[in-house]
């Protein structure tokens, strides 16, 4: 059980709502694509559909980590990376963890009324090392998990897998700054939507897995997506995370592309201030400010700090007051 990965996760998958509204309506009932096995060109085509997905919203999600308790939060995404989930045990006690992103940082703030902690890193760096602690992917993998992937068929490895349960499995290419992962896709051979994402490492080593059901139909954009999401989260030192969510409905391409209101870091005013890449590296942590240039502008480093002693214990989701080591 564990961690700040529940959070996290919560991230990703998190969209605010005291209840869920019943869904599967006809219209929102997926209909076969094939009738024969497809080929890769063919599945290619229906899973890259997600490309007409310039952004999703919700307020209608439920997450449950580690099968402690359900959490309540609110989701909203928009092409390429800004990004904010936020919520906690209930709306009426207000909003216990925030997972963000924008197109420079990603971020994490948990407040327990103890000890509030925010955890940041910027993207290329994060992404650059091989070694994680906490989280083993970038929180914006959690949108491959809720469905929105692409399939490029030239870095297919090899021909689709018949899987005993009916459904095909691809591997394919995901090149990365630290090497290839492989990624696979299990995929409904009459639906043509994912049922199933895995994720290893360039040394072979499984880091994430999403399994998905209960796809609704959205025809704006032609595609399925998953209402149900299991998650798994399995870093290279720590404890794995399991992220139940539930989500209760989208709003498809509803927000302004040209706003940016609600993609930036919190205010760092009460937090401890953790950079996940020090964190990763074992590195003294100076609890300093963020620093984030205007656009137009190079930061500028913040000025030295006394180090402190990097943290030798984290504690889990907010709501589970043990602390893991």
């Amino acid at each position: 059980q564990f961690q700040w990965l529940a959070c996290l996760a919560v991230l990703c998958m998190c969209t605010g709502a005291t209840c869920i509204p019943k869904r599967p309506m006809a219209e929102f009932q997926p209909q076969p694509i094939f009738s024969t096995p497809p080929s890769i060109e063919q599945m290619a085509e229906v899973v890259n559909r997600s490309r007409n997905i310039q952004s999703l919203q919700s307020n209608f999600v439920t997450i449950n980590p580690n099968q402690i308790r359900n959490l309540d939060a609110s989701l909203v995404w928009q092409r390429e990376r800004r990004f904010k989930i936020s919520g906690g045990i209930s709306r009426m006690m207000g909003n216990n963890f925030e997972v963000g992103s924008n197109e420079q940082y990603f971020w994490m703030s948990v407040r327990d009324g103890m000890r509030p902690q925010l955890f940041f890193a910027r993207h290329d760096e994060f992404e650059s090392q091989p070694i994680r602690r906490i989280l083993p992917v970038s929180p914006l993998w959690i949108l491959e998990a809720l469905g929105i992937s692409e399939l490029d068929p030239y870095k297919v490895l090899g021909t689709p897998i018949s899987r005993p349960d009916g459904m095909l499995e691809l591997a394919t290419l995901a090149p990365s700054a630290t090497g290839s992962y492989t990624r696979s896709l299990v995929i409904d051979p009459k639906f043509g939507f994912t049922r199933q994402v895995l994720l290893k490492d360039p040394t072979g080593r499984l880091v994430a897995s999403a399994n998905q059901s209960e796809h609704n139909f959205y025809s704006s954009v032609s595609m399925a997506l998953p209402h149900k999401v299991l998650i798994q989260l399995i870093p290279a030192i720590d404890p794995p995370t399991e992220i139940d969510v539930t989500i209760g409905s989208y709003v498809i391409n509803g927000l302004d592309a040209n706003s940016n209101v609600g993609f930036e870091i919190p205010n760092q005013n009460g937090y401890e201030v953790i950079n996940l890449v020090q964190f990763n590296q074992g590195l003294p942590q100076a609890v300093t400010p963020i620093q984030v240039a205007p656009p137009g502008m190079v930061a500028v480093p913040p000025p030295a700090a006394v180090p402190q002693l990097p943290p030798t214990a984290y504690r889990s989701v907010p709501w589970d007051g043990r602390t893991y080591r």
